[in-house]
């Protein structure tokens, strides 16, 4: 049996420093403290990592629809004029060191909001098509949702050709032979298709949209909760200044998307959506949502990055509720 004096993982001295600087960084920072500490995990690096973790769900608010995970790595960089063939003095290699902080959604859902924007729309004309717009103008910076514009966009890149519809791709492939060509059609998601399962103002950016002050007067003295509840998480919604900081640069496709915005239950959307992530896999996609790389010997910067993702952070909050919000109506 093994002495409890000996420890069961042996740390490299290094490792242990730079982990050490890497919590000192974090204090400094503000974004850890000592009521945040937890002593009970196995490494300092797991300790950064949790009083990290529970930082963002303070300022996101508890979450329903999206499952945030954000992960913190510790990147060492070796100084080569002394650590090399440079150094002949015999003195301990300084180092210098950077973290990556990187988030993603962890397991993407399908949600109804079909029948809660419909609702909505029918109540308040423009208003289930501002709430959408809002949805995908602020999840573009903040948690990007798969909508039915979106939706649109990735059948003409998919099946399309990058045209508006499938016309052109049935007159190269099918010519003049009218079996074969509706023979395709049927085997493919048509142009018809999608506009039969979205309304209009669903496919379309350019969606009219209601002022922020009808918004607040709605919120605050329409009859129906459900509208009041829906315009005022909107309306907080579009006053929070976010920002696309962080978005990474993409080498591929997209696929991490914070959820899969469906009109009906198993519509068009699952199944657009399920043939964009398995293309997306045949090569180099991203499925990081945001990314940021600060170095060590500058805790300015982490507190400038947090005051900004503070706000990003609160986005991801308030689309949640309002997501939740419109499946409840399903």
């Amino acid at each position: 049996m093994m002495s409890p004096d000996i420890p069961g993982i042996i740390a490299p001295s290094s490792n242990l420093r730079l982990a050490g600087v890497l919590a000192q960084y974090l204090l400094q920072a503000g974004a850890i403290n000592p009521r945040t500490f937890n002593r009970d995990s196995t490494s300092i690096h797991e300790i950064c990592q949790s009083a990290l973790n529970r930082w963002l769900s303070a300022t996101t608010g508890e979450l329903r629809c999206f499952t945030p995970h954000f992960e913190l790595q510790l990147i060492e960089h070796p100084d080569p004029c002394v650590a090399g063939p440079c150094n002949t003095s015999g003195a301990v290699p300084h180092h210098t060191g950077s973290i990556q902080i990187c988030w993603r959604e962890a397991s993407v859902c399908h949600w109804g909001v079909g029948t809660g924007l419909d609702y909505l729309e029918q109540r308040i004309p423009q208003l289930g098509s501002t709430i959408l717009d809002a949805m995908e103008r602020k999840g573009a910076h903040a948690y990007p949702l798969f909508t039915p514009g979106v939706a649109l966009d990735e059948a003409s890149y998919l099946y399309w050709r990058g045209e508006d519809d499938e016309n052109l791709m049935l007159d190269e492939e099918c010519g003049d032979d009218l079996e074969a060509r509706q023979a395709m059609a049927n085997d493919i998601v048509t142009r018809a298709a999608i506009e039969a399962a979205f309304p209009p103002w669903a496919l379309d950016y350019d969606r009219p949209r209601l002022p922020l002050a009808t918004l607040e007067r709605i919120g605050g003295d329409h009859q129906c909760a459900y509208v009041r509840r829906a315009a005022s998480l909107t309306h907080a919604l579009l006053r929070l200044r976010t920002t696309a900081m962080s978005c990474p640069e993409l080498d591929g496709p997209f696929t991490g998307f914070g959820a899969v915005l469906c009109w009906r239950d198993g519509d068009l959307a699952v199944q657009i959506s399920d043939d964009h992530a398995n293309n997306a896999w045949q090569g180099d996609y991203c499925e990081e949502i945001g990314t940021v790389t600060l170095t060590l010997d500058d805790p300015e910067a982490m507190r400038g990055w947090m005051r900004k993702m503070r706000l990003n952070l609160s986005a991801i909050g308030l689309l949640d509720r309002l997501l939740w919000h419109l499946a409840e109506r399903e």
